[in-house]
């Protein structure tokens, strides 16, 4: 049996894992010039940043899993991703935001509740708490409240919490970069797929100057980018409507050197929806950088992301004055220019709820994976990692059948 892998992201290259452990032929095609997709490490200040997935949280557990199979290290970052500290608007405290998420938790929104901002509204109370808690959702899902399902307060919930958080050694994508050293046969970089034909056992593809033939084919790669490929013969309508439907937060990322640097923090800016961070280093001592993270639309165009960092440093400043930037030096990461991304991540848009069930669903020799087929775990590196073994296993099942 040979499979063709489109995509070496987390997803893709977790498939072609998954499949070539069980003995399976399989040749991974990615558009890119490096592996990793929107996970992708690199140096700064000394160190090593990461332009996308960052945080490694409890409970990851499939990332826990790799890492320690692929004899990689974990450093634990100090920062509490959980809980921030929030800035502007009416004055909030850590304890006030905790206090109400424990409510949250205790009775999540009801049945006809539709999206973040109804189900905030619905709970009693202060209005600086709801807003503090509603901006730090948006943040992390890169997407309006007022058009994200209500359902991601639930989700969100379990991200509050004083717990730690953990990278790997030298950068996140060492994963995939391990993952694919360990494959027989080398991903074929900068092999974008744009057409992809198939029948009951065969699928054929061109990617970039290369035909590839297969026996199935994994298709890992974000929906909008599986959207703008044709398909001979198309794929069943309520697959391609699911496809479709998937919604991608906007979210971008900057860096800035510190000339001293800060211990571990986290303090997240209300009124403007981004949030910022200090870290450890692999010595357990400061990182000498700062890295913010900015989500939804409205925030990337108030901070006018588009014309560069300046704006955003400003108000990085007014946030955090006790920091000793170096703005000279810094640098800001978007996916949304990315065409084999189009966006962060898959938002849960209440007006277009991600359809799990019909995107995992096979197509003939084609299976699907990437973050937005992973139900709860979509947007993470968790999901990614998931996504891809489940998809393997399922053209595995097919195959003995």
């Amino acid at each position: 049996m040979k499979v063709i892998v489109v995509g070496a992201g987390f997803a893709g290259l977790a498939a072609a894992d998954e499949l070539q452990r069980a003995g399976v032929d399989v040749a991974v095609y990615e558009a890119r010039n490096r592996v990793g997709g929107r996970v992708h490490s690199f140096p700064f200040a000394g160190a090593v940043a990461e332009r996308g997935a960052e945080f490694i949280l409890p409970g990851n557990a499939a990332v826990l899993a790799v890492v320690e199979r692929l004899g990689l290290s974990l450093v634990r970052k100090g920062t509490l991703y959980g809980d921030r500290e929030p800035q502007g608007g009416e004055p909030v405290t850590r304890a006030q935001v905790a206090d109400a998420i424990a409510q949250i938790a205790s009775r999540p929104p009801g049945p006809g509740v539709r999206t973040l901002a109804d189900a905030l509204a619905s709970y009693r109370m202060a209005p600086g708490v709801a807003e503090a808690i509603r901006a730090r959702i948006e943040v992390s899902c890169a997407y309006p409240a007022d058009e994200l399902a209500a359902s991601v307060l639930a989700e969100g919930a379990s991200a509050f919490g004083d717990f730690d958080t953990y990278t790997v050694e030298g950068g996140n994508d060492r994963i995939a970069r391990e993952l694919a050293a360990r494959l027989a046969n080398p991903v074929h970089l900068a092999s974008p797929v744009r057409r992809i034909s198939w029948g009951e056992n065969e699928v054929r593809l061109r990617a970039g100057a290369r035909l590839a033939v297969g026996d199935a084919a994994v298709l890992a790669v974000p929906a909008a980018t599986l959207s703008a490929m044709s398909f001979d013969p198309p794929l069943p309508p309520a697959k391609a409507a699911a496809v479709r439907e998937v919604r991608y937060g906007q979210a971008a990322k900057l860096f800035v050197p510190l000339r001293t640097p800060a211990p571990p923090s986290a303090t997240l800016s209300v009124l403007e929806r981004f949030w910022c961070y200090t870290q450890l280093g692999a010595d357990g001592e400061p990182l000498p950088f700062v890295a913010a993270f900015a989500g939804s639309p409205g925030a990337l165009e108030a901070l006018d992301v588009r014309s560069g960092p300046d704006r955003w440093i400003a108000a990085l400043h007014r946030l955090r004055p006790d920091l000793d930037l170096d703005p000279s030096g810094a640098q800001m990461s978007t996916w949304t220019e990315d065409p084999w991304a189009r966006g962060a991540y898959s938002a849960a848009s209440a007006t277009a709820p991600i359809d799990t069930a019909v995107l995992v669903d096979v197509v003939g020799p084609l299976a699907f994976a990437g973050e937005h087929t992973a139900g709860g775990w979509h947007g993470l590196m968790e999901g990614a990692l998931r996504s891809g073994a489940r998809a393997a296993q399922q053209l595995l099942q097919t195959a003995r059948r």
